[in-house]
């Protein structure tokens, strides 16, 4: 049987025989050596190489179609396109109205606009936050502030139980009761005049301009 001189060919592969034909080496190249966990792809034509990995990783690839392995290395995140770069590891941001939990192989989305929180204040100052009721619940008064930030048709509640309130403004905002309206800024408020007295606050216009939906009592606006 006469032997067969198959020569050699760096870093090419001899491929099995095809029926009628010898064997023959590959046209693609591969490399010498490789590490651990690597993963191999075509990086220019007939030429094959190793793809370093990263722990907890998606394969993605780049704007040229190179492979490439993001890490994912905090819980909730996930693989996020972008039509001005390539994917990139990211996580939700909520929004007013909407929480965020993000845990371990997990991401919890719950809406919290349909009910209102409510704060028992019982301190001499509070500052408000949207979507908030507050009980008013001290004898010697309580001074609020508006929340600086806050949205078209976003909501406050104040309830009256112990004491006076009064409702203090930021810079720019305005409180506007029946046909009577606060005047604008830092010196203008809305206070109670008896025990028991509520109102309903409903922004108007973002950040600056609340209206009092409904309210009991004779308030008093300056």
């Amino acid at each position: 049987m006469a032997e067969v001189g198959i020569g050699t060919a760096t870093g090419q592969v001899l491929q099995n025989q095809v029926a009628g034909t010898l064997p023959a080496f590959s046209t693609a190249t591969y490399p010498a050596t490789t590490t651990i966990n690597q993963v191999l792809y075509s990086n220019a034509t007939n030429t094959v190489t190793g793809l370093a990995t990263a722990n907890q990783g998606v394969l993605t690839t780049g704007a040229t179609g190179v492979p490439v392995i993001t890490a994912l290395a905090s819980n909730g995140q996930l693989i996020i396109g972008s039509t001005a770069g390539v994917p990139a590891a990211a996580t939700l941001t909520q929004g007013t109205g909407v929480t965020i939990t993000n845990a371990s192989n997990s991401i919890t989305i719950s809406a919290t606009g349909g009910s209102f929180a409510w704060v028992d204040a019982t301190s001499a100052t509070q500052a408000m936050a949207i979507q908030t009721g507050y009980v008013s619940d001290r004898s010697g008064g309580v001074v609020y502030t508006l929340p600086a930030t806050a949205a078209l048709g976003d909501q406050i509640r104040l309830v009256g139980k112990l004491g006076s309130w009064s409702i203090a403004q930021n810079a720019g905002q305005q409180i506007v009761v029946s046909s009577a309206s606060s005047t604008v800024g830092v010196g203008g408020s809305v206070a109670s005049t008896n025990l028991g007295d509520c109102i309903w606050l409903v922004c108007i216009t973002a950040n600056t301009t609340f209206r009092a939906e409904s309210f009991v009592g004779n308030l008093t606006v300056t």
